[in-house]
């Protein structure tokens, strides 16, 4: 017998819907205590719920679904997996039709889901077409054996760039006791996500300083791989940060960001900030990195210089509910 329970967070729980991702996510691992450390670090201001699907008391699947802040409060981003043993569109309907019946507490307007072009996710893809999503952005996803980067090729590059007065140092090791470092880079952050394209009836938004120091604190302790940031005349310019799930994929690095504000762009700093980031990373051990790009995002091109691979794009669906 089928039936939808509610999320409880009990280790159990947390166990159960790691292994149901596992066997859905096609090019990463999860670890059930990174999940439950993520849960509880979560916004608890916003509305973030699970629904868990059983089939004769053995889970077989699950949705996540949570509010964003400020101009997006009215907009619901959710996943829904499912065993591929039971990989049908109307174990996908139950969780998504139950889920519409609890956001209606915030008085929701949009919906956001975010897809993969691979054989796992078609039944998720067809509940969306299903619903009248629309796909709103294409973003190319990226994986690269940073072994095989030839590094010593861009060390002119880098040279160049700090002669002309580019520093590149990693936030953490290097400036973290600097007493304006996380007022600086906040900043800079915010400059940098205003100009990354999102979905058509989204915006962006910033975090409370507070809340910001709360996940930057959570990524330092918990996931840092490295960060670094470029700097000017004592202006922060440029950043790209990357995280490492230790528990999980201990030799795999994931891009969180990476941008440099307008006016220094088209001087290598990019390529620059990637290459001493991948410096890092390799003197830690890592041996993969990943990152994604939008398509109409410019990015790409680097990637694709320093021999990234392509992976199955992510595709992002939206709907207007009211």
């Amino acid at each position: 017998m089928i039936n939808i329970q509610r999320f409880t967070s009990t280790d159990f729980e947390f166990r159960e819907i790691a292994r149901i991702s596992n066997l859905v996510e096609h090019d990463c691992i999860t670890h059930y205590e990174d999940d439950k450390e993520s849960w509880i670090h979560r916004d608890k201001s916003l509305l973030h719920d699970r629904l868990l699907l059983y089939l004769d008391n053995v889970l077989i699947g699950f949705s996540s679904y949570s509010q964003g802040r400020n101009e997006n409060k009215r907009t619901i981003f959710f996943d829904i997996m499912v065993d591929p043993k039971y990989n049908k569109t109307e174990n996908h309907d139950s969780l998504y039709q139950v889920m519409l019946d609890n956001i209606k507490v915030i008085k929701c307007e949009k919906l956001l889901a975010e897809v993969y072009e691979h054989p796992n996710y078609r039944n998720f893809e067809k509940l969306l077409i299903t619903n009248q999503f629309e796909l709103v952005q294409k973003n190319r996803e990226y994986s690269c054996d940073i072994k095989n980067i030839n590094i010593d090729s861009y060390l002119d590059l880098i040279d160049k760039l700090e002669k002309e007065g580019v520093r590149f140092l990693d936030s953490k090791d290097d400036i973290s006791g600097d007493s304006n470092h996380y007022q600086k880079l906040e900043n800079l952050e915010w400059d940098i996500d205003q100009d990354i394209p999102i979905p058509s009836g989204l915006k962006h938004t910033r975090r409370s300083f507070a809340r910001y120091m709360k996940d930057k604190r959570f990524f330092e302790e918990k996931y840092y791989g490295t960060e670094i940031i470029a700097i000017k005349n004592n202006q922060y310019i440029g950043m790209t940060s990357l995280s490492i799930y230790h528990k999980s994929e201990p030799f795999k690095a994931w891009t969180q960001t990476l941008g440099v504000l307008k006016q220094f762009r088209r001087q290598g700093i990019a390529t620059a900030l990637k290459i001493k980031a991948i410096q890092k990373l390799i003197n830690k051990g890592i041996t993969e990195v990943r990152t994604d790009n939008e398509l109409n995002n410019p990015m790409y091109k680097i990637n694709e210089s320093l021999g990234f691979s392509a992976e199955p794009s992510s595709l992002e669906f939206l709907k207007i509910i009211n």
